[in-house]
């Protein structure tokens, strides 16, 4: 039985220009259309069009946020295991202040990134959105030190204000929460 490893080109349905135009705007996202298509001896309609063609495959994207490499916020590394994924995905899909999910496999089977002006607030919707979820079994939580690489991660700035309530007017968890905080409850 002849197992062939699939390159990226067949996987993506790419060719090597394609594959040129992406390492090229991975390395300088300001390149112009003319730097490219004289690096690849394309035209720059030709090259405009396979941008747009690779934008449409989603093998180009644009996001906007802050380089953590190079901004002083907070990130946690949260790894949550969970009796039923699909819960906490439903649960944290729209939540404006969880950065990036992925279901993983393993001892943990959803991995998010939270990022925040300070610790203390990270730990807030942590405690509320994992630890006091009956559906999680584990949760461990990491700081990231220091990001090698550069890896941008949007940021809602409302979680500056978030109280430890719930996230948002789109909070999965805002009808079925109870309306008090440290103790005392609050005023809508």
């Amino acid at each position: 039985m002849d197992m062939k490893k699939k390159s990226f080109n067949e996987l993506l349905s790419i060719d090597n220009d394609d594959k040129k135009i992406i390492e090229m705007i991975e390395k300088n996202p300001d390149i112009t259309h003319s730097d490219i298509a004289k690096e690849i001896e394309k035209s720059q309609p030709a090259v405009g069009a396979r941008i747009i063609k690779l934008e449409r495959k989603n093998l180009l994207t644009k996001q906007v946020g802050f380089n953590i490499k190079k901004v002083d916020i907070k990130v946690a590394i949260v790894y949550i295991s969970t009796k039923d994924v699909e819960n906490i995905v439903n649960k944290i899909e729209n939540c404006p202040f969880i950065n990036h999910a992925f279901k993983i496999s393993g001892e943990f089977n959803v991995l998010c990134f939270i990022a925040a002006s300070d610790l203390q607030t990270i730990e807030k919707l942590v405690d509320l959105c994992f630890r006091r979820d009956e559906n999680v079994v584990n949760v461990k939580t990491n700081i990231l030190i220091e990001s090698i690489h550069d890896f941008v991660v949007p940021i809602d700035f409302q979680i500056e204000d978030f109280d430890g309530r719930y996230c948002g007017p789109e909070c999965n968890m805002r009808d079925e929460l109870p309306k008090f905080k440290f103790g005392q409850e609050i005023e809508e």
